[in-house]
């Protein structure tokens, strides 16, 4: 988000435009072309309003150059600015028919606090920035309320890596559970497949038993009447003994492979359980994965350099100037730059220094670095213009941190 800087003048002819009607884009004031941008319209549609409108150029734009072209566009009247503006008033004609009913900067404000409750601000934004009714006070509650937002935003994303981190070791250890839970499950299934086998061969040897006692019944029925009955008789006994005890044996078997395929499905179900959690630990990372995507799209990409940043250099007493930033990080900057035999300026890009303190500590410097995460528009234009009309060394960083400081200083001492 671009940080609020003065207003620039506007021209009498087009205050009087504003009076008679609605504003048009380029008559807005600065700080609002780039909150417009940001807020009223996607990316998506960014890149198709640049390619129809036949803006070539040598290589593929990052988000933030996308970005920053249409507020560039937004701030003259061109063929450009009159098209964005038009199809900004197509995409929200509905909002502006309604806003346009209001007569005071009452009824205005009324409206605005019904769309800060729906949570629907893009079109409300663009009809109240343009609105001839809307006053200087209620505009500068307009910017500095979707200024804020986007703090919300940053703070949301804040809490989600953190929960994201915290998904992630989660799903670690549920994925060590489930290994050392099929594991488990694999060594019971193992045993409880042996059981089945040894159960199946003492049924076997049971029914063979039983077939030989039937046979023995037999044989029994013929020598009823014999003399050697009696000893038939006490073998009947013995084989009668024989098989209650192969039945009892069976009955046991039988008992303790009912447990063993209990704990079987007993595991299974947990098994089961652990996977469905882990699909819904994954599930969860792709969704807090694809919000981090949207919401962190347009921001600048890590240093991949981070462990060659911290070189030792020689800045040979030069005067180094820092624009934008963090003011809390300055203090590290100024330690490395004077451990390195330089001088450090700071300038924090228009948050609380204005231009003529910029203007002033630009002669003093033999090298200018600007974090383009954390500056204004107008302060980066002012820097660029500059640096080349003094043949100024000027190293654009693509975010306020040690790591991209460091490497700049690098750059410069190269």
């Amino acid at each position: 988000m671009c940080t609020k800087v003065d207003p620039c003048p506007v021209k009498a002819e087009e205050k009087k435009n504003c009076h008679s009607g609605r504003k048009k884009l380029w008559q807005l004031d600065s700080p609002f072309h780039c909150s417009i941008i940001g807020t009223c319209l996607s990316l998506d549609e960014l890149g198709a309003l640049y390619r129809k409108m036949g803006i070539t150029v040598q290589a593929a734009l990052t988000d933030y150059e996308l970005h920053r072209a249409f507020v560039g566009i937004a701030r003259k009247q061109t063929y450009s600015s009159r098209r964005l503006h038009k199809y900004l008033d197509q995409k929200y004609r509905t909002t502006l028919r309604r806003f346009a009913r209001a007569q005071s900067d009452t009824e205005l404000a009324t409206l605005w606090e019904e769309a800060l409750e729906s949570g629907k601000l893009a079109g409300p934004y663009w009809a109240l920035a343009t609105h001839p009714y809307t006053s200087d006070a209620l505009l500068d509650r307009l910017y500095g309320e979707v200024h804020m937002l986007s703090h919300l935003a940053g703070a949301t994303v804040r809490v989600d890596m953190e929960e994201f981190a915290r998904l992630q070791k989660l799903t670690a250890t549920l994925s060590r559970q489930l290994a050392d839970s099929r594991a488990e499950v694999k060594v019971q299934i193992t045993e409880h497949n042996r059981l089945m086998r040894e159960l199946n061969g003492r049924v076997m040897q049971a029914q063979s038993a039983k077939q030989e006692l039937n046979q023995t019944q037999q044989r029994l029925q013929t020598l009823k009447n014999d003399a050697l009955s009696g000893r038939l008789q006490q073998q009947i006994e013995e084989y009668a003994e024989k098989l209650s005890a192969e039945q009892a044996r069976a009955e046991c078997a039988e008992a303790g492979a009912a447990k063993w395929k209990q704990m079987a499905l007993q595991h299974g179900d947990r098994h089961m359980q652990l996977e469905e959690q882990l699909s819904q630990l994954h599930a969860e990372r792709n969704a807090l994965e694809a919000s981090l995507e949207k919401v962190l799209t347009p921001d600048c990409t890590a240093c991949d350099e981070r462990n060659e940043c911290m070189t030792s250099i020689n800045l040979y007493g030069r005067c180094i100037l820092y624009v934008g930033g963090r003011a809390r990080q300055c203090a590290n900057f100024r330690t490395l730059v004077e451990r390195q035999n330089g001088r450090f300026i700071h300038h924090d890009g228009g948050m609380h220094d204005g231009r003529l303190r910029l203007k002033s500590v630009l002669p003093q410097a033999d090298a200018v670095l600007c974090p383009l995460d954390c500056i204004s528009h107008d302060a980066v234009n002012r820097v660029k213009e500059f640096c080349k009309r003094y043949d100024k060394r000027l190293v654009l960083l693509p975010r306020s941190s040690l790591a991209a400081f460091t490497r700049g200083l690098n750059e410069l001492a190269a």
